[in-house]
């Protein structure tokens, strides 16, 4: 008798001892938030989180990316417009003030002032920098301005460009030659003109014809600037309505690979409770045993 209930303690203390690693197993898997800890526990689903965590990293990274150049875009679009106003107006209206007949050599000399003032605003417009310091309009040529005071142009030669998602690359700036052209040596010869005294009616007439077509020129360019900016943001948009399906679809198959998902946290959660009723169902088996003499008859 004694060996019997030596055999059944040893077999009420082993029982025990497996539902507390039981127990303490499915605890660690809720408190961890997924079911897979361990490649050995599903080796097939540890291969598919690693392929599907990497899809997700590579989709998240192009969400980032994309984010950036949209910023981008609309800060050099936010420069073009500015760049618009003066050509649009400011300009074409002093330009063709300067052309009148009823204006003294006076007047034009004061005009020419204002002319200059507006050509130095442009070209500070052209010589933006972004958040990060870098000049807008220059290409890979960040560190260098676009343009010398005279309105020479000293950037980059290609444009700087980003992968915004799988084989698909965007212009993000555009160089400062393509918009804005030679209209800087425009205006300047016609200050020039206007602020001579007395005036060479002839030469200053050139000088604004010239002047007034680098100012249509610039403005046809900078609209075909903005066209390009507003699809490259529109393509944007749908780029990141896409990428966020597929970042929400991926973060499902990676919950699913490991095990986080609602349904198998919600099968972990009743496997707890079923756990622990069995715990204390054993604990219960091992007390009584403890309490029976091994050299009862």
């Amino acid at each position: 008798m004694r060996l019997s209930t030596l055999y059944m303690f040893k077999q009420s203390a082993e029982s025990m001892s497996k539902r507390v690693s039981d127990n303490n197993d499915v605890y660690l898997r809720l408190s961890a938030g997924k079911s897979l800890l361990r490649a050995s526990d599903d080796p097939q689903g540890a291969t598919d989180a690693v392929k599907y965590q990497d899809a997700l990293a590579k989709l998240e990274l192009y969400s980032n990316v994309r984010s950036g150049v949209r910023g981008a875009l609309q800060h050099e679009d936010n420069i073009l417009s500015s760049a618009g106003n003066l050509l649009t107006t400011s300009l074409t209206e002093k330009i063709v003030a300067a052309k009148s007949d009823t204006y003294s050599d006076e007047d034009r000399n004061a005009l020419g002032k204002e002319i200059g003032g507006i050509r130095a605003n442009l070209l500070d417009l052209a010589n933006t920098r972004d958040g990060n310091g870098r000049y807008i309009f220059s290409g890979f040529h960040t560190d260098t301005p676009p343009f010398d005071a005279a309105g020479n142009y000293q950037g980059g030669t290609e444009a700087r460009k980003q992968t915004v998602a799988d084989s698909t690359e965007m212009t993000v700036s555009h160089l400062g030659d393509d918009v804005f052209g030679d209209i800087f040596g425009k205006l300047d010869a016609a200050v020039t003109e206007l602020n001579k005294s007395p005036i060479d009616k002839v030469a200053l007439d050139a000088a604004l014809s010239e002047a007034s077509k680098a100012v249509s020129a610039g403005i046809e360019r900078l609209g075909k600037t903005q066209a390009e900016l507003g699809t490259n943001m529109q393509q944007i948009d749908s780029l990141d309505l896409t990428g966020d399906n597929l970042i929400n679809e991926t973060i499902v198959k990676v919950q699913n690979a490991i095990g986080s998902d609602y349904g198998t946290m919600t099968s972990l959660i009743m496997d707890s409770k079923m756990s622990e009723f069995a715990l204390n169902a054993s604990m219960l088996v091992f007390q009584s045993m403890q309490k029976m003499s091994l050299f009862n008859k």
